[in-house]
């Protein structure tokens, strides 16, 4: 850990820590790690921060695209890219707007001792890359750091490292005489980096099609997690527009108000999700002949519109194309969702009724599920950001379920997060249902 004097022997989630409070444990951990210093790193133990190991620390973080900046790399490769200074420092193969600075970035590839110095990084060069660093430097103005210089503010150094890249980003101050070199902490920006934060089912995830149909407060949510959770294409239909009112449980910030949710959604999804190929259409159609055309190419349709003539059209849709269904909808001031799957094994949602598929009890009338509200033409539900967020967390996991062909759920799940007033509802948990036999 940075000028702590502090090593880390575990990751945040290595399972070792539960183990590990005893000096017992800690010093055979220590021991292990002290020998395998002079080896090889276990990857547990392993590390990718050569900035560290650089004395001066620059005043803001990089994030590289390697794959990009160097397409494919080889030994002596160089590039002259173009930078900017905006709460990170970003690289561009291309000239643009606000990418005043200017350096090179250099690959070798073989495993190298991390520079300590700037005599260390021009020690790592070849003799080319050398001369072409000395060069930009020696045509520095005097300038403070991230602020162009006429020659080079930057530089990066990259070799191949425990199957990775390993990066050393410095940029610069001052001119000859009095030039001075500080490290980036360092991250990557390429889109393989982010994808494998998308978990393990991320590459089954990328073929997959998905058609979301509400993409208020409810659907947004679902429709951002599919995207990050590695689904490549994603069809959002709604008919709505942003209002300041939705950003309290929308995906979506300010400058989307006014503007098309189904729109600004997609727009989210593909800055976040650059895998994913997100499609908008302004519109919920509510009759099944008009939805049918729709389904083509699908692997699952999502409801998340909480109208009840919407999923009825919906759910004969998908019943007469044979494509699987997950409908989800909070009850109750969000004291309870309900997520309901229809596939060709699972009796369809307009043939459902009690005793098998019970309905969530709706109240009584002197309880507010919802509000009046300027320039809306029904209630507003009032379930909590916390509720909304729940409800889409399990709408998502039974999604990718479906996707992926896991079993382990039923055709309907109700949960309860605060107690109602009839049973079994008046018990907090899942509740499934049908329920298994006795």
């Amino acid at each position: 850990m940075p000028d702590t004097g502090y090593i880390c022997l575990w990751a945040d989630d290595d399972p070792a820590q539960v183990v590990a409070q005893t000096w017992g444990v800690y010093l055979e951990r220590l021991g292990a790690w002290a020998a395998s210093a002079a080896q090889d790193f276990r990857p547990e133990d392993r590390a990718l921060d050569a900035w560290v190991m650089f004395p001066g620390r620059a005043s803001l973080a990089a994030e590289l695209d390697i794959p990009t900046l160097f397409d494919t790399p080889r030994n002596g490769k160089t590039h002259v890219v173009h930078g900017r200074a905006d709460g990170v420092l970003t690289l561009s193969r291309r000239p643009a707007e606000n990418y005043l600075l200017s350096g090179p970035v250099f690959f070798r590839d073989a495993a190298l001792e991390t520079p300590r110095s700037l005599d260390d990084f021009r020690a790592a060069l070849t003799p080319r890359q050398r001369s072409n660093l000395d060069n930009g430097l020696q045509r520095r103005r005097d300038a403070r750091e991230n602020q162009p210089s006429g020659g080079y503010d930057f530089a990066v150094l990259a070799w191949p490292k425990y199957d990775q890249y390993e990066a050393l980003v410095l940029t610069f101050t001052g001119a000859e005489g009095t030039l001075a070199a500080f490290a980036n902490p360092t991250s990557p920006s390429d889109t393989e980096s982010r994808l494998r934060r998308a978990g393990p089912d991320a590459p089954q995830l990328r073929g997959k099609r998905v058609l979301i149909a509400g993409v208020g407060a409810l659907g947004s949510q679902v429709a951002r997690t599919l995207a990050t959770s590695g689904v490549g294409r994603l069809r959002l239909h709604d008919n709505d527009s942003m209002r300041s009112t939705n950003l309290v449980r929308h995906i979506l910030l300010s400058h989307s108000v006014g503007h098309s949710k189904a729109g600004f959604t997609s727009l989210y999804i593909e800055d976040v999700a650059p895998w994913c190929r997100p499609t908008m259409h302004e519109d919920v159609p509510l009759r099944p002949d008009d939805i049918v055309p729709l389904l083509r190419d699908v692997d699952l349709v999502v409801d998340c519109t909480g109208v009840f003539a919407a999923t009825l059209a919906i759910a004969s849709a998908c019943d007469e194309t044979n494509v699987p269904l997950i409908s989800a909808s909070l009850a109750r001031g969000g004291d309870a969702f309900r997520v309901q799957r229809q596939t060709d094994e699972d009796v369809p949602l307009m043939q459902r009724t009690a005793p098998e598929f019970p309905p969530i009890p709706p109240g009584d009338e002197s309880e507010a599920f919802g509000f009046l509200e300027l320039g809306c033409t029904a209630l507003v539900h009032n379930a909590a950001p916390a509720s909304v967020l729940r409800a889409a967390s399990e709408t998502t996991l039974a999604c990718l379920d479906l996707l992926l062909g896991r079993a382990g759920r039923t055709a309907d799940a109700v949960t309860i997060l605060r107690p109602l007033d009839e049973a079994p509802f008046d018990v907090v948990g899942e509740h499934r249902f049908p329920t298994a036999a006795p």
